[in-house]
């Protein structure tokens, strides 16, 4: 499913005839840079990847617990059939939002294990290096649903599901964060 996945946003990033370099340019408030664009494509590659990780976490022996609800929490919303940022609306774009959760998702988690750098395998390390490097993009471009995703990872991490569960609900009544 994840191959699917990174081949999907391979086809998408490849073949938006210019709506992805337009809406960006929207929501800028200006035209963007090539690195800036590039940026804003590596963020959202890091989906499956981190994804990956997120399932290992999810059946890990050594993860705690609450770490393991996140994981699971994660892995259903990036594929419920509605979010915040539509990708049937947004295409490649559309995947911000679930790259934002994902990153942002794993980046908590990584901290809250308090886990060595060290015991990290390689591909863990390039991951959260990445994942730290590109976190601020989706902040600039998407700043409300940064803001109501990162409020929903942070109470359902102390203890608080009834926040993740408004924030699933929501996709119904407000799917389109502009």
């Amino acid at each position: 499913m994840l191959k699917a996945l990174e081949y999907q946003l391979r086809a998408l990033a490849e073949n938006d005839n210019g709506k992805y370099r337009e809406i960006v340019e929207r929501r800028l408030g200006r035209k963007p840079t090539e690195e800036q664009l590039k940026a804003i494509k590596e963020f959202i590659f890091l989906l499956p990847p981190i994804l990956r990780q997120l399932s290992i976490y999810r059946v890990g022996h050594s993860v705690p617990a609450s770490a393991k609800r996140l994981s699971g929490l994660i892995l259903t919303y990036v594929f419920h059939p509605h979010d915040l940022l539509p990708e049937a609306i947004y295409g490649f774009f559309g995947y911000l939002d679930d790259a934002y959760l994902v990153v942002a998702s794993f980046l908590k988690l990584e901290n809250l294990t308090l886990r060595n750098w060290h015991d990290m395998t390689p591909q863990e390390r390039d991951l959260f290096k990445r994942a730290n490097e590109l976190i601020t993009v989706p902040r600039l471009l998407i700043p409300d649903a940064v803001k109501k995703i990162d409020s929903a990872i942070d109470k359902w991490l102390e203890g608080d599901s009834f926040e993740f569960g408004e924030f699933f609900q929501a996709f119904n009544k407000n799917r389109n964060i502009e």
